[in-house]
């Protein structure tokens, strides 16, 4: 008999049986999903919102591009609720094809890297200001 069939008949007759059967087989599946599950930290929502609100996307048009009912939606999401799998999803390509950005925030890394959105870094050294400083200095002569 091959061992699908003697497993088939263990598990009509004893749901013991086929419990350690399940335990043993996916014992180490388990203990390696749980211990990736510990660095897990869920997508920064309510900072996807400000930064689109940044770049003048108002709660009204982010909830016309995304497949939710009304502005309240995002209003709720922006206030720490939680949007499901697919309009989640769905914030997120918005804000990386709006930002630039394929790294997206998560919830308590907000101190641990930084971006630039739109023209924030127009005052910057090296940024947009100098540059025009520059060049009218060139074409000054000075």
């Amino acid at each position: 008999m091959s061992d699908l069939v003697v497993d088939s008949i263990v598990f009509a007759q004893s749901p013991r049986a086929r419990a350690r059967f399940i335990n043993q087989r996916t014992k180490k599946k388990v203990k390696e999903f749980l211990v990736k599950r510990r660095g897990y930290k869920r997508p920064d929502f309510n900072r996807m919102i400000l930064d689109l609100g940044r770049m003048k996307w108002t709660h009204e048009k982010i909830a016309d591009v995304l497949p939710v009912s009304s502005a309240s939606t995002v209003s709720e999401w922006a206030r720490g609720g939680i949007p499901n799998y697919d309009n989640g999803d769905a914030l997120i390509e918005l804000w990386r094809s709006e930002t630039g950005i394929q790294r997206f925030p998560r919830d308590g890394e907000w101190a641990t890297y930084k971006y630039k959105i739109g023209q924030l870094d127009i005052f910057d050294d090296g940024g947009l200001c100098d540059q025009v400083i520059d060049e009218l200095d060139r074409e000054l002569g000075l």
